[in-house]
């Protein structure tokens, strides 16, 4: 039996559209070929991490803001934190990290991330720092007096929140 081509590509669009597309992640940049700006300076006492998938997201005052995934979930479908992370780049789930790197130190906060809602946060005696999805509505976040250093990164003083 011979179905027509055109037939056979709708079905497939419609197919994608009913299921969804789940390729890619939460955070687009991590989908990205690392660069030599997305290398932390600091690689040590960061067991756990994938360096190879560190991307710098911005740099203010000396401080620089990463995103990366856990070791454990470099590849699709792999368990995190018991199973909290649904596996990176399936686009409904995924456990990242931020890193922030300032001087000889380190700050990192791992932590699920969903669609539509603020990530791993890290607060010190200065800033809030949360890490974002693609999807997130910004507007309320300027509301809560955070500013946008990346479209997945905000940050707003410590004393404003």
């Amino acid at each position: 039996m011979h179905r027509p081509a055109h037939r056979i590509v709708l079905a497939g669009v419609c197919s994608l559209l009913l299921t969804g597309c789940t390729g890619g992640s939460l955070i687009g940049v991590l989908d990205e070929d690392q660069a030599a700006e997305d290398v932390l300076t600091i690689q040590t006492d960061l067991d756990g991490i994938d360096l190879t998938s560190t991307r710098l997201l911005a740099e203010r005052e000396g401080v620089e803001y990463f995103v990366a995934r856990p070791e454990a979930e470099a590849g699709a479908g792999a368990e995190v934190d018991g199973g909290a992370g649904t596996g990176a780049g399936t686009g409904v789930g995924d456990t990242v990290c931020l890193l922030v790197e300032e001087g000889i130190g380190v700050g990192l906060e791992c932590g699920p991330l969903e669609r539509g809602a603020a990530g791993p946060t890290i607060r010190d005696s200065r800033v809030t720092v949360v890490l974002l999805p693609d999807d997130i509505d910004r507007n309320d976040l300027a509301d809560q007096g955070f500013e946008l250093l990346h479209p997945n990164l905000a940050i707003r003083p410590a004393d404003a929140g």
